[in-house]
């Protein structure tokens, strides 16, 4: 009963399915005569079912489109949507049933996903479920049916859409994509069939679905032109720029795209003319707005792209036309050719594809090549050299390197050069320099030990750097590459040669490789020292018991830095240096240095010390070269050595290291000199004996008219030797020479001393100079004198008032001007008369006297002058000004009058100027009388304004202002010249144009001087 109700179920199957297929035979899968705007379905269609293969199960399904909304079911098989009329379809519904029943199913039969735009894959929705979206104007892309687990053992679901602008595409089934995306193309109708497992498809599969990400990447790219500026993108070969219009290409950028792929990007680097090569950008490579043509291109690809394409370009230059094809960031165009390029060709090629045409010539021009720089360890330039590939900095026989640098020109690739050192006393450098900047900042003196240089980016890619040094005490190292060390590491030794360089990646090295770097320390305690000296700067580093500075040059040294190597852990050796200008400084150790750079201040002492263990074990000696002396003796472990207090700069310094109880070195010079310690006592009148001075004071009295009449005086100094002294006494004479302390001159005698004399002695004499100098009456101050010379004066009977004494460092100039410190003669002459000629003035010039008075006075000086030359050439004349002028006529007694002293100055100065004399006229007006003696003693004739025959002064008749004085002329006004004077008599002596050489009361010519405005004129 069982077997029978099976075969009878059996049937009712086959017959509804063979139901269901003739409702969808071979025309159901075209489209359905009710539905004319359906096309044909492309492909093979499903043979009609067989009786025995009646399906028990149907399907129809409902399609929402755009603008219409839910249409009319159709049966399996049949079109849902429209097509040729550009309307999306937004949503589809499908039912599976009974067939013998016309039940729906159960919703797990069947299962529909939609793509919808902007949302993406939906979740799947059941037997007569919705998929898509209404309302909502989003248009279904692509779909995925499904059959239960239990009918899709059975059956086939089949389906294809019809896709705007690709139109019916290939059957897919059980789930598979049918549609696209990434194109944003809506379906716009759908057939779907439910076949017997193992049928064959409604028709053609392929292409059922439309991946945009299956697509190939894309590139595009625009250029900015000369004359047009920013043309449209063109993209995969086209050409962006122009050609045949000599339109220089200024800028470029470009892109990837490659839809549902990791993001890609098209990077550009350029060479622009006067920039060089650009850094890399995504952007826009070139310039805009500055009129510079882009010279090269390189183009390469980064992110999911540069791993599965290489990007291939070429361009169009001026005069050359197209060049050939180069990829992924090799050079194409030119360099150093003034070259514009004018268009550019990219497209992308799958990895490792031919090239898209001829790859020969594709760049011209200057390729990749080292330069770079030396300095020396003074910071002078040390010269480099490129031969052969290899760049060379410094030389092998130069100066000690203090620095070098390094830059690849013409720098195709990305990326730099980049360098350390090893420093003398401060060791490796941190941080690496790069790309032309100085391994060093110059100034620092830091000696170069060693280096290490390496590359990065691109060029780290394309090339190896190799590299050897040349050691000033072994030569060339071996070739070190890659950041490996090259050099020597300890010693007093320097680089004076580096050698770099570039070698395709994985070449041979250049040379031997044995040997690049010698490394280890002293086996003892080794000391490295380096001076720094005026007009040199830093010198090369030296080991113990070399000079470390100069001799026999004159230059001071200005700082030390000093190292120790070899002694072990927590022992190191410091300076502490005397200044000039700043005196002690505190010790320092290398790196740090003691002493000054860059202030011009000599170093004067050291001291040396050694700390740690290495200083139980050793005595540190050492000894300073002193400007005038030489070497002085040794000093140790921390002494003073040098000058003190002196102004003598040190010139150099040896530094040793001792065994304790080992043999010392020797020296019969002090190690240090120090301003010998000075005691100077006067004995004054009226006063007595005063308070000791020192070094540079004043021993007695000034302005006060007081003798010194004996002194006493010693010195106090580790160096040997003495002071001696001897006195000038008034009535007596020299005394004997006396020493340290003993009393030269008298005392309770009333005898002034007049001047004295001052040795050293012993080794002080050989160090040291004693300076002194007397203040003495009447002279005040007079210059210093030394070692033995004598100060002050003799056989004019004046005293000395004061002394001071000065110790100073032998051969070191005098405390002050040295001219004058004896005297054999007054200060000031008892009588001067000058021979000066006496014109008459009358009769050419009755009220001519001031210019015969300036004629006079110029032919003291040799001129021969006529009389009225001045009076008539020269003077100048007018109606009213007697200041500037001569007013009136000089050559009429009754309409002349005068001139003053700044009118007739001016006159003597245009004689004097046309004659082409160095004489000059100068207006002394308001100058003491007494004091005009001063010009007489220098040989100057001085014009004086007075009255006629020295009578009492006359009627004022006219008064004028000028340069802020008030001159006034009077009846009996004359002017005369001042030749000569007599102290003792009190007399002064003339020249007078009315009544020939006479002589006055020096006090009655004063008075009338005084009284006519103390107008003066002098030629000198």
């Amino acid at each position: 009963m069982k077997r029978s109700m099976k075969r009878v179920s059996g049937a009712v199957v086959a017959l509804a399915l063979a139901a269901a297929l003739a409702l969808c035979g071979p025309a159901a899968y075209g489209e359905p005569a009710a539905q004319p705007e359906a096309p044909q379905a492309g492909g093979g269609q499903a043979e009609p079912a067989r009786a025995e293969e009646a399906a028990p199960v149907s399907l129809s399904y409902s399609a929402h489109v755009s603008n219409i909304g839910w249409m009319g079911a159709v049966a399996g098989g049949g079109v849902a949507g429209t097509t040729g009329r550009g309307l999306p379809l937004e949503a589809l519904r499908l039912v599976l049933s009974d067939a013998s029943t016309g039940e729906p199913l159960g919703a797990d039969a069947i299962s529909v996903e939609a793509h919808v735009s902007n949302v993406g894959w939906q979740a799947a929705v059941g037997n007569g479920g919705t998929a898509g979206t209404t309302g909502r104007s989003r248009a279904v892309e692509a779909l995925r049916v499904r059959l239960s687990a239990d009918l899709s053992a059975r059956y086939t679901v089949w389906y294809r859409v019809h896709s705007a602008e690709f139109g019916w595409l290939g059957w897919a089934c059980d789930g598979a994509d049918a549609g696209s995306a990434g194109y944003g193309r809506a379906v716009q109708a759908v057939q779907v069939a439910v076949l017997p497992k193992g049928d064959p498809a409604p028709g053609d599969t392929s292409t059922p679905f439309v991946d945009r990400s299956s697509e190939p990447p894309s590139v595009s790219y625009r250029a900015h032109v000369a004359g047009i500026g920013w043309q449209g993108a063109v993209s995969d070969g086209a050409a962006a720029g122009t050609t045949g219009q000599g339109r220089a290409l200024e800028a470029l950028s470009g892109s990837v795209s490659w839809y549902g792929h990791g993001s890609s990007s098209l990077e550009v680097r350029a060479h622009v003319s006067n920039v060089g090569w650009q850094g890399w950008t995504s952007g826009a490579a070139g310039t805009t707005g500055r009129s510079l043509a882009v010279e090269a291109l390189q183009f390469r690809l980064s992110g999911e792209a540069a791993s599965s394409y290489d990007v291939w370009y070429r361009v169009h230059c001026s005069d050359y036309g197209w060049l050939g094809w180069a990829k992924d960031g090799a050079s194409a165009g030119t360099v150093g050719l003034s070259k514009a390029v004018q268009a550019v060709q990219v497209v992308l090629v799958p990895k490792g594809g031919a090239a898209p045409g001829p790859v020969g010539g594709a760049f011209r021009g200057a390729g990749e090549r080292l330069s770079g720089s030396a300095l020396s360890v003074s910071g002078s330039p040390a010269g480099s050299s490129f031969s052969g590939g290899v760049l060379t900095l410094g030389s092998e026989k130069g100066p000690v390197l203090g620095s070098v640098a390094a830059v690849v020109d013409n720098l195709e690739s990305d990326g730099s050069v980049g360098y350390r050192g090893l420093l003398l006393g401060s060791g490796w450098q941190g941080e690496s320099s790069s790309d032309g900047a100085q391994l060093v900042a110059t100034g620092g003196g830091f000696q170069l030990k060693a280096v290490r240089f390496e590359l990065s980016g691109g060029l780290a890619e394309r090339y190896d750097v190799w590299y050897r040094s040349c050691d000033s005490a072994r030569g060339w190292t071996g070739w070190a590459s890659s950041g490996e060390p090259s050099g020597v590491e300890s010693g007093a030794s320097g680089l004076t040669a580096v050698q770099v360089a570039l070698v395709a990646k994985g070449g041979a090295a250049p040379g031997p490789t044995e040997g690049a770097f010698v490394s280890g320390a002293a086996s003892g305690p080794a000391l490295v020292l380096q001076g720094h000296v005026a007009e040199r700067g830093w010198l090369q580093a030296v080991g113990g018991g070399e000079d470390v500075g100069t001799t026999g040059r004159g230059l001071a040294l200005q700082a030390v830095r000093a190292s120790l190597e070899g002694a072990g852990e927590g022992s190191s050796v410091s300076v502490a240096a005397h200044v000039a200008g700043i005196g002690w400084q505190d010790a320092a150790s290398a790196p740090s240095y003691a002493g000054t750079v860059g202030q011009g201040r000599a170093v004067q002492a050291v001291r040396v010390s050694l700390s740690g263990p290495v200083s139980d074990s050793y005595d540190v000696w050492y000894r300073v070269h002193a400007a005038g002396y030489g070497w002085l003796g040794w000093a140790k472990d921390g002494e003073a050595a040098g000058t003190e207090g002196l102004g003598v700069q040190a010139e150099a310094l040896q530094v040793v290291l001792v065994e304790k109880g080992g043999d010392a070195p020797s020296s019969g010079a002090p190690a240090e000199l120090s301003v010998p310690s000075l005691s100077l006592r006067a004995h004054v009148s009226g006063v007595g004996w005063q308070a000791a001075v020192g070094n540079g004071g004043t021993a007695g009295t000034t302005g006060q008219a007081r003798a010194v009449e004996a002194i006493s005086a010693e010195v106090s100094s580790p160096v040997s030797g003495g002071l001696s002294y001897s006195a000038h006494v008034s009535g007596i004479g020299w005394q004997d020479e006396v020493s340290d302390g003993a009393v030269a001159g008298t005392t309770g005698q009333g005898r002034a001393a007049e001047c004295v004399k001052m040795r050293l002695t012993g080794g002080l004499s050989e160090y040291y100079d004693v300076w002194y100098r007397a203040y003495v009456q009447d002279y005040g101050w007079l210059g210093w004198a030394s070692d033995g010379a004598r100060a002050g004066t003799t056989g004019i009977g004046y005293r000395v008032e004061a002394l001071q004494v000065r110790i100073l460092a032998k051969g070191s100039a005098a405390p002050g001007p040295t001219e004058g410190a004896y005297r054999d003669r007054p200060l000031h002459p008892n009588s001067v008369v000058l021979n000066v000629p006496c014109t008459m003035q009358n009769p050419e010039l009755p009220t001519g006297c001031e210019s015969v008075a300036l004629t006079n006075a110029l032919n003291y000086y040799g001129f021969g002058l006529g009389k009225t030359v001045i009076a008539d050439a020269y003077m100048p004349k007018s109606s009213w000004d007697f200041v500037t002028a001569f007013w009136g006529n000089p050559h009429s007694a009754s309409n002349g009058n005068c001139i003053s002293a700044p009118g007739l100055t001016n006159t003597a100065n245009s004689f004097l100027i046309s004659r082409g004399s160095s004489l000059r006229a100068y207006d002394v007006t308001g100058t003491g009388f007494y004091d005009l003696y001063s010009y007489l003693e220098a040989g100057h004739p001085v014009i004086i304004w007075s009255t006629i025959g020295m009578q009492n002064l006359g009627r004022c008749y006219a008064t004028q202002a000028y340069g802020g004085r008030i001159y006034r002329t009077y009846t009996n006004s004359h002017t005369v010249v001042l030749r000569g004077f007599n102290r003792s008599l009190g007399t002064v002596y003339i020249a007078d144009s009315l009544s020939g050489y006479v002589s006055n009361s020096a006090e009655r010519i004063a008075s009338l001087y005084s009284q006519r405005g103390a107008q003066a004129v002098v030629l000198k």
